[in-house]
C-alpha cells in the first residue's frame, strides 16, 4: 500500500453509471451488467451506525442524515437536519473535530476521535469517523461500547505478525502465515488470501479456517465475482467490514446532497450499505459477516485479506487501524521478497545467458560452437526452463532436448521470423496461432524465438510442451440468468461446490524474468560481434605489420649474406640477393626473378625438392635441410648444401632457400642458424612466436601427462589496446609491445616459465609444475610489473596507465586434452578478466 497515490476526494467520480431518473434507495436494482452498479452511491448505509452530512462554512448545519439517527442518538433525522452540529456535540466537540484534516485519498488517511453525546439523558461514547466527500464534512458515529476487546493484546500481535513473516521462505509460505495472524486477530471463521492474475480472475493462494469447513485453497473465482468498480473502490477503501449480511439498508435523507444535487458519494465511508448483488452473493455463500483488507503496491490491487464469519460481527475501530497497518506491511513485505526473489533469479539467469553467450563470441569455429553447446545443453535449456531448444548457426541445426523434427523446426523458424518484431516473439499457445504446431504442441505449445542475426538464418528456439491444465473453480464461473416477473437479470452464483475446467494447447506461461533475458541476449550478441570485429581489424593489422616486420628481417638478412637466398613463391623466383644472382646465373648474368626454381634443379633432384615443397606446405613450422643437385643458367652442374623454410612474403606463402657450395660451411651455417631464429622469434619483440610456442607445447607435453603434475597457462592481453593505437600511433602501439614483452621476459625468466608473443596484444606464459600459490603469485607479477611502467594511455589527459588483464588455468593435462584446449581455456579466463572490469587476473 505504500506511495499509493488515489485521486483526492474531490476529483468527480465517474456518473455516467447513474441512469437519467436518479436513483431510489427503497427500489430494487435490476441491471443489465453489474460492472455498471452505481456502488459508490447507493444512498444507502449500515446499521450498526449513523451517518450525518454536514456543511463546512460557519453553521456547520447538519444537511443530511441516515434515518437511524433515532436509534442510536436519541433524536429523529428529520430534527437534526438544518440544526447546527454544535447542537448535537457541544461548541468544543466540535471544534475538535474541525481541527482534525478531513482530506483523505483513502481510509488509512481517515480520522478518528472519540465523542460524547447526549441520548435519552445520558452520556454515551461514540467513535467518530470524519472525510470530505464533494464539499461536505461526512460524520460517521459508531457506539463506542460495541468494542469490549482488550488493547493490551495489540503489541503482542503486531511482534507475533512480524517474526511469522520474517521466518517464512518463500511468498506462500508468508502468505499462509498472516492468513493464520489474521484469523487469529480478528476471529473470523475462515481467512482467505486471495490473488488477482492478469484478467482480474481471483486464486486463494492461503487459507486459514475452523475445522469442519470445506476448504477453498486453491480454487479460482472469476473476474466478475468482483467487478471493475468495486476494485477500484478497494482502491480507496482499504478495510470493508459487513457486520451482518442479513442486514436492513438504513436510507440517508434526503437522498440528493445539496451542494451537488446528485446522491452522495460514499466512496471513503465505513459505513456505506453493500451491493445487493454482492449481498445475494454472500448470502448464496452462507456468510454471515466479512471483512475485506486490500492488498495494494505501486497504485496496483494485487490481491485481498478476506474473513468470513457465519454470523454476525463486528470488528472494533482499534483492530481496523491494527489490520490497515498490517495489510501494508503485508503487502510492502510480499512486495520485497517478489522483488528479491526476481531480482536474485535474474542473475542467476544471466550467468546462464554469458555462458551461451560466451560459447558464440569466445570461438570463431563453428565447429567448436557446435562442440559447447552440446556441452551446456542444461544450461541452455534451465535458462528459459524449456523441454527443449533449436539454435540454428551458420546454417547448422542443433536440437536439444525435446522438440519437433528439423524440418517442422525450419518451418516454424520461417513463420516465427515473420511474427518477430525486435528480433523476437513468444506465445504460449502456439497451436491456436500456427495451424502445422498442433501436430506437435504435445512438445511445443510455448516458445520462444530470439534471431541471431537479420533474417531466419541463426536463430534459437525454446520448447515448452503443453500442460493440461485443471482448474478448479469456486462454482460454474457463469452467472446463471434468472427469469422474474419484468425481464431476465443477472444473479450471483447460487452453487459454490466444485466446478472443474479444462485448459488445453497451452504451456506454463513464460515469466518475466525470462523475457528480460531477451533484451540482455541481443544486446550481449550485438556487442560481442562488433567486439569481435574490432578485434578481428586489429589482429588483421597487427599481423600485417608483424609481417611486414619479419620481411624487413628477411630482406635484411638476404642482402647482407654471404651465401644464396631465393624467395620462391608459387615455385617461381620472387626475389634473390646478388650472391644467388652470381651462383645460378653463369657467366650469362640473366636476371633469376620471375623464372621457375626447377629451371636451376637436376632433373634427378626435382622429386625430392617437390616433396620437401609439399611437406612445408602441409607443416610451416619444419625446417629442412639436405644436399642436392642443381645447376647454372649455362648448364653447369652444382652440388649445393640446402636449407629451406617456409615464409610469407609479399602476404603470400612462400619458401626461403639457402643454398651454399661445400666450401662456404661456416658462412651457411651462420645463415641458416639466423633464419632459424627468425621464423621462431618475435620480429617486434624479439619473444618466442606462435610457431615458436606450439613447438614449445609439442615437445614438453607427455612430461606433465607422464609426472601427473599440473601445468600453467597464463593468456595476457593489453587492454583497450585499439584505443591505445589510435592515440599514440602504430609507432607508439609498437613501442607499448615491446615495453609489456620485456616485463614479461624478465618475469617470466624468473619464474622458469617460457613466454610467447601469440599474436596483436595478447601473449601466452606456460610453465610446469607450477602450485596453486606460485600460479597467482607469478601472474599477479606480471599484472603489478605492466601496471608499474605506468604507460599513460593518453598523452594530453589523465586517464590513467596501461593494464593487462591475465586469464589463467592451473590442470593436469590428461591424456584426452591438447595444448590448444589449454589456450582455449585459458582465453576463456581472460575474457572473464575483461568483463570484470579488466587490469584483473581470472583462473579458471
Amino acid at each position: 500500500m505504500a506511495d499509493f497515490k488515489a485521486q483526492n476526494e474531490n476529483d468527480p467520480l465517474n456518473r455516467t453509471l447513474l441512469n437519467d431518473e436518479g436513483l431510489d434507495p427503497q427500489n430494487p436494482l435490476d441491471l443489465d451488467n453489474c460492472e455498471k452498479e452505481p456502488i459508490h452511491i447507493p444512498g444507502l448505509i449500515q446499521p450498526h451506525g449513523v451517518l450525518l452530512a454536514v456543511t463546512q462554512d460557519t453553521d456547520n448545519l447538519i444537511v443530511q442524515a441516515s434515518l437511524n439517527t433515532d436509534v442510536l442518538l436519541g433524536t429523529a433525522p428529520e430534527a437534526l437536519l438544518g440544526t447546527p452540529m454544535a447542537n448535537l456535540v457541544g461548541q468544543d466537540q466540535l471544534d475538535m473535530l474541525l481541527e482534525r484534516s478531513v482530506n483523505a485519498k483513502e481510509t488509512a488517511d481517515l480520522q478518528y476521535i472519540v465523542l460524547q453525546i447526549e441520548v435519552a439523558g445520558e452520556l454515551q461514547d461514540f467513535f467518530c469517523i470524519l472525510h470530505e466527500s464533494e464539499g461536505l464534512m461526512i460524520v460517521e458515529l459508531e457506539p463506542a461500547s460495541i468494542d469490549q476487546s482488550d488493547s493490551a493484546n495489540d503489541f503482542d500481535w503486531i511482534r507475533t505478525f512480524f517474526g511469522r513473516l520474517k521466518q517464512t521462505a518463500n511468498r506462500l509460505e508468508a502468505s499462509q502465515a498472516a492468513a493464520e495472524q489474521v484469523k487469529e486477530m480478528l476471529g473470523y471463521d475462515r481467512v482467505m488470501i486471495y490473488e488477482f492474475d492478469e484478467q482480474w480472475n481471483g486464486k486463494v493462494i492461503a487459507e486459514a479456517k475452523e475445522e469442519g469447513l470445506e476448504p477453498f485453497l486453491g480454487h479460482h473465482y472469476p473476474a466478475s465475482d468482483i467487478p471493475k468498480q468495486a476494485r477500484e473502490l478497494y482502491l480507496r477503501n482499504w478495510l470493508r467490514t459487513i457486520v451482518d449480511v442479513n442486514y436492513v439498508p438504513v436510507p440517508i435523507l434526503p437522498v440528493l446532497q445539496p451542494l451537488t444535487g446528485k446522491p452522495l458519494n460514499l466512496s471513503l465511508s465505513i459505513l456505506r450499505s453493500v451491493s445487493p448483488l454482492h449481498i445475494e452473493y454472500l448470502q448464496n455463500m452462507g456468510v454471515g459477516a466479512t471483512t475485506t483488507i486490500s492488498l495494494i503496491q505501486n497504485n496496483q490491487l494485487w490481491g485481498l485479506i478476506t474473513c468470513h464469519h457465519h454470523s454476525p460481527k463486528y470488528v472494533p475501530h482499534r483492530i481496523r487501524n491494527l489490520c490497515n497497518f498490517l495489510g501494508a506491511f503485508f503487502s510492502s513485505e510480499l512486495y520485497r521478497r517478489q522483488q528479491l526473489d526476481s531480482y536474485q533469479t535474474e542473475l542467476e539467469l544471466r550467468t546462464k545467458a554469458m555462458r551461451i553467450v560466451d560459447i558464440f563470441t569466445v570461438n570463431t569455429s563453428s565447429t567448436r560452437v557446435i562442440e559447447q553447446l552440446g556441452e551446456e545443453e542444461q544450461t541452455l535449456l534451465d535458462l528459459m526452463e524449456a523441454s527443449g531448444a533449436a539454435v540454428c548457426y551458420q546454417d547448422k541445426l542443433m536440437l536439444y532436448g525435446a522438440t519437433p523434427s528439423q524440418e517442422q523446426v525450419r518451418e516454424l523458424a520461417g513463420w516465427l521470423a515473420g511474427q518477430a518484431k525486435d528480433y523476437t516473439y513468444c506465445t504460449s499457445r502456439l497451436s491456436l496461432e500456427y495451424e502445422p504446431a498442433k501436430a506437435y504442441k504435445n512438445i511445443a505449445s510455448g516458445v520462444i524465438y530470439l534471431a541471431l542475426t537479420p533474417g531466419d538464418q541463426n536463430y534459437m528456439i525454446w520448447f515448452r510442451p503443453e500442460v493440461v491444465e485443471i482448474v478448479d473453480w469456486a462454482g460454474d464461473p457463469a452467472k446463471a440468468v434468472i427469469q422474474e416477473k419484468d425481464g431476465m437479470r443477472l444473479s450471483p452464483r447460487k452453487s459454490f461446490e466444485k466446478w472443474r475446467q479444462v485448459v488445453q494447447s497451452t504451456s506454463l506461461p513464460w515469466r518475466e524474468q525470462h523475457l528480460n533475458i531477451l533484451p540482455q541476449l541481443k544486446s550481449i550478441l550485438r556487442g560481442q560481434t562488433e567486439n569481435q570485429l574490432r578485434q578481428a581489424e586489429e589482429q588483421a593489422l597487427q599481423n600485417a605489420r608483424s609481417l611486414r616486420h619479419n620481411e624487413q628481417r628477411y630482406l635484411q638478412l638476404m642482402e647482407l649474406s654471404p651465401v644464396a637466398f631465393f624467395m620462391i613463391t608459387g615455385e617461381v623466383i620472387t626475389y634473390c640477393n646478388n650472391r644467388a644472382q652470381e651462383l645460378m646465373a653463369g657467366e650469362q648474368g640473366n636476371t633469376l626473378t620471375g623464372e621457375p626454381f626447377l629451371n636451376y634443379v637436376q632433373e634427378s633432384y626435382r622429386p625430392v625438392l617437390k616433396q620437401h615443397f609439399l611437406e612445408l606446405s602441409r607443416n610451416p613450422s619444419l625446417f629442412v635441410s639436405s644436399r642436392g643437385q642443381f645447376m647454372s643458367a649455362d648448364g653447369a652442374a652444382l652440388e649445393l648444401n640446402l636449407s629451406l623454410a617456409s615464409v610469407i612474403h609479399g602476404g603470400r606463402p612462400s619458401i626461403m632457400a639457402v643454398l651454399s657450395p661445400g666450401s662456404s660451411t661456416e658462412a651457411y651455417a651462420s645463415a641458416t642458424t639466423k633464419l632459424r631464429s627468425y621464423l621462431t622469434t618475435d620480429s617486434l619483440t624479439d619473444l618466442p612466436n606462435r610457431q615458436a610456442l606450439e613447438h614449445e607445447l609439442e615437445q614438453r607435453w607427455s612430461a606433465p601427462i607422464h609426472q601427473q603434475e599440473p601445468l600453467l597457462m597464463l593468456s595476457i592481453d593489453i587492454d583497450d589496446f585499439h584505443s591505445y593505437n589510435a592515440v599514440h600511433g602504430l609507432k607508439g602501439g609498437d613501442l607499448c609491445i615491446q615495453s609489456v614483452a620485456d616485463v614479461l621476459n624478465i618475469i617470466g625468466r624468473s619464474y622458469g616459465a617460457f613466454v610467447a608473443r601469440f599474436s596483436g596484444a595478447n601473449f601466452i606464459l606456460t610453465m610446469a609444475g607450477a602450485s596453486a600459490a606460485q600460479a597467482e603469485q607469478l601472474a599477479e607479477a606480471v599484472r603489478q610489473g605492466v601496471y608499474d611502467l605506468q604507460i599513460p594511455r593518453d598523452r594530453f589527459e589523465e586517464e590513467g596507465v596501461v593494464t593487462i588483464s591475465i586469464g589463467g588455468l592451473l590442470k593436469v593435462p590428461q591424456p584426452s586434452d591438447r595444448p590448444f584446449d589449454f589456450i582455449a581455456k585459458a582465453e576463456k579466463a581472460l575474457y572473464e578478466a575483461k568483463s570484470a572490469g579488466k587490469n584483473q587476473v581470472v583462473f579458471f
